[in-house]
């Protein structure tokens, strides 16, 4: 009898272990679970790159004497890193069909350059550390973007690159104001080792997810037939300088660009403002850079799924004219809220001008045969980060030169006269 009674005691008892163990391998290799890794790894990205948003001018300034121009290049060289790593984290993940493994390496490389802020002591030590934090986000921006294209489906690319966008807005929309915060109260290591730690916690989350198998290009989609007429029209999986000619890829590269200039012209000059003009401390710097990141959260996901709706360069023609009407309005305030208001309009543009690029480049990918996002998503980071190369640097020297009312005028000038071309060329 008791035998009898043990029997389906065990059974009762393993049944919910295995369901629980199935449907916990469900969601890690489901869309949610990939989303929710890559929104992370954006968020922890952008946290570290914000964090010093506010405190990096300052010690540039008080510690080590340097000038606008200096704190322009030290902003830059995080570019440099970017730019470096990009096309090696795509190519490898695309040739040998893996996004695991580059995104952990990212991530402990994203980790580790935070400490070398704390053990710098010069002005090239602090320059070796921002470039190397911007080379462990070649990884973040490159592999998770494309995880992301692996998972989705093109009619549901839009919003889902909207959401991972918004994250990475979360991020540096917390970022600065948490550099600021730990900066004033706890000293400069503390924030250091708060984006070590949160670099450590996306590890863990990375190791867990299973990603999509990487999308094949058509070239390998052959029939196992003998018969040849019966084999698909064979296309050559696209390679980086094939993409980097196609006039869709240049003219969201182009744009790519120019956007990321005229937010990274921000970041080194509007905190040098803020103090000259109004005294503010470190951590109410960084509250106001909130104002201009805060639009990315919200307006992000908008204008993904407006672009699925009505086109994507029909939405970011019109973000880029709008962001280059709003930017010189940064410079004009002279009260606290006033110059948040002005931040809001300039973040909300630049989100819509942004966000629509992404799936737009990745639609062209797939008309291209597919095979090749990591490639593509590349070739954006490029482009970024030759904006975020540029802006910093042009924007100091601007400002050291003209003042910061007409650097923000010349780079909204420069999106002003390059509007038009997105806007002519609406259909790709």
């Amino acid at each position: 009898m008791a035998a009898h009674e043990d029997t389906p005691l065990l059974a009762v008892e393993t049944e919910p272990k295995s369901t629980w163990n199935e449907r916990f391998y469900q969601f890690r290799s489901s869309k949610t679970a990939i989303s929710f890794v890559v929104s992370l790894a954006l968020f922890a990205d952008m946290v570290v790159y914000g964090i010093v948003v506010p405190i990096l001018p300052l010690i540039a300034k008080e510690r080590l004497n340097a000038d606008p121009a200096l704190v322009g290049l030290l902003f830059g060289t995080y570019a440099f890193g970017l730019l470096g790593s990009t096309p090696v984290f795509a190519i490898l993940s695309d040739r040998y069909k893996t996004r695991k493994i580059p995104m952990i390496i990212g991530l402990l490389g994203l980790g580790v350059s935070t400490i070398f802020f704390i053990v710098a002591e010069n002005f090239w030590q602090l320059m070796l550390a921002r470039m190397a934090q911007g080379a462990a986000g070649g990884a973040s921006w490159t592999i998770g973007l494309t995880m992301i294209a692996d998972a989705y489906p093109p009619d549901q690319l839009g919003v889902a690159m909207g959401v991972a966008l918004s994250w990475n807005g979360v991020g540096f929309l917390v970022g600065p104001a948490i550099g600021g915060i730990l900066f004033q109260y706890w000293g400069f290591a503390a924030p250091f080792v708060f984006c070590a730690a949160l670099a450590f916690i996306d590890l863990l989350a990375q190791l867990l997810v299973i990603p999509a198998t990487p999308k094949e290009s058509e070239d390998e989609l052959v029939s196992d037939t003998d018969d040849v007429e019966s084999q698909p029209v064979v296309r050559v999986k696209p390679s980086i300088w094939t993409m980097i000619r196609e006039w869709p890829i240049i003219l969201c590269s182009l744009a790519t660009f120019l956007i990321a200039s005229n937010y990274s012209s921000i970041e080194p000059t509007l905190g040098v403002f803020l103090e000259e003009e109004f005294h503010y401390d470190a951590s109410t710097i960084g509250v106001i850079y909130m104002a201009l990141v805060i639009p990315n959260v919200f307006m992000s996901p908008i204008a993904g799924y407006l672009s699925s709706r009505f086109g994507g360069m029909n939405i970011s023609g019109l973000g880029v004219l709008a962001f280059a009407l709003v930017t010189p309005l940064i410079a004009l305030p002279r009260s606290f809220w006033l110059e948040s208001l002005s931040l809001v309009l300039c973040g909300a543009a630049g989100a819509t001008a942004m966000t629509p690029i992404l799936p737009e480049m990745g639609h062209h990918v797939t008309k291209l045969g597919g095979g090749a996002f990591a490639q593509v998503y590349a070739i954006f980071n490029m482009a970024y980060s030759l904006g975020m190369l540029f802006g910093p640097i042009a924007g100091g020297y601007l400002m050291k030169h003209f003042g910061f009312f007409r650097t923000m005028l010349t780079f909204g000038a420069l999106l002003l006269v390059f509007a038009p071309v997105i806007i002519k060329n609406k259909r790709l």
